[in-house]
């Protein structure tokens, strides 16, 4: 049986680049952490030993309706991830615009 990573080195460059382009697109769709890791193909396990936790820990945290900032971007970080977020304005009159917001002690800033 062929391993999912055989299969993807065994397609053209340009085909791969083609479904890894689909899977950002989908990835960057709603979802829920749960969700998220599977589409990832990760298990709770390898994500708990990723965070240092417990498999029963990764469980509560994907089942949490509130968690703090930083608990979420550790999770994200845990996927192989960059957690970041966007703030969009309407000003009146104007089209929409995106601001990121960057952490306090990241000097990085980037408006859209």
């Amino acid at each position: 049986m062929t391993t999912h990573k055989e299969f993807m080195a065994s397609l053209p460059k340009k085909r791969r680049a083609a479904i890894q382009a689909r899977a950002a697109e989908i990835l960057a769709e709603e979802m829920t952490l749960q969700e998220l890791r599977k589409a990832l193909d990760r298990s709770q396990e390898t994500t708990a030993e990723a965070l240092g936790l417990k498999q029963a820990a990764v469980s509560r945290l994907e089942n949490r309706d509130d968690m703090r900032i930083s608990t979420l971007r550790e999770y994200v970080q845990a996927l192989g991830g960059e957690l970041e977020f966007y703030a969009r304005f309407k000003e009146h009159g104007a089209k929409a615009r995106l601001v990121r917001i960057r952490q306090k002690n990241n000097a990085k800033h980037q408006t859209v």
